[in-house]
């Protein structure tokens, strides 16, 4: 009996005693996400922000609605009883438009540039107690943003896979190296967002998917609503 015809024989009769059995390479099991409470997001990424990684979420100018962002994962947080760690670059959180229960479980760190906010993550990120650290970038000057090295990000991503932290950076341009997932969020928010439910303001985000290291290939864009 030639090589081939073993083979073939050996399949069959692994088909028999093993029917459930596949043949060939095993697939990748699902990534494990943190769910930010925006629904057409979590349903973009495929259940939310993918755990003990970082996140690049960049948002164009005032209004585009990384604020709503993160007051809805503020929201999550407090619900699902856990603390989220938020490093402002530029000390631009509105405190006042958060809801009480969500500020209960927020750790607030008030910073005057991006040196400051860079320093502040290094720290979180050692610290086992925050699941999800935010880094705010968005507001900072161009300058301050020149000046960071890639080597930032390197260190980051070591700390990140020792503590298994979920890192979303907010930024105005795409620029964070080694992100695990970026997209870009635009908005159609009007003058009376504020009076709005924010269920009925996170319907006017838009979302597109401009990366995805796991290989997820095409650019794809969601709308809630």
């Amino acid at each position: 009996m030639s090589a081939q015809a073993k083979i073939i024989d050996l399949r069959q009769l692994l088909a028999e005693r093993l029917p459930r059995a596949r043949m060939g390479f095993a697939t990748a099991a699902p990534v494990a996400t943190l769910a930010t409470g925006v629904p057409a997001l979590d349903a973009l990424l495929g259940g939310g922000l993918p755990l003990g990684e970082t996140t690049e979420i960049v948002g164009d100018g005032p209004g585009s609605g990384t604020a709503q962002v993160l007051h809805a994962l503020l929201r999550r947080a407090a619900a699902d009883g856990r603390f989220l760690a938020l490093v402002d670059g530029a000390d631009s959180f509105d405190a006042d438009a958060a809801e009480p229960a969500g500020l209960a479980r927020l750790l607030w760190i008030r910073c005057h540039d991006a040196d400051e906010a860079l320093q502040s993550t290094d720290l979180l990120l050692r610290d086992r107690n925050f699941p999800l650290v935010v880094l705010d970038l968005k507001l900072n000057p161009p300058a301050q943003l020149r000046r960071i090295s890639g080597s930032v990000w390197h260190r980051f991503s070591r700390l990140r896979e020792q503590h298994r932290t979920t890192l979303l950076v907010v930024t105005a341009q795409p620029f964070v190296s080694g992100a695990a997932v970026r997209l870009q969020v635009a908005s159609r928010l009007s003058a009376d967002a504020l009076t709005l439910p924010p269920g009925e303001v996170l319907g006017r985000l838009r979302f597109t998917l401009l990366r995805q290291a796991s290989g997820f290939g095409e650019e794809r864009t969601a709308l809630a609503g």
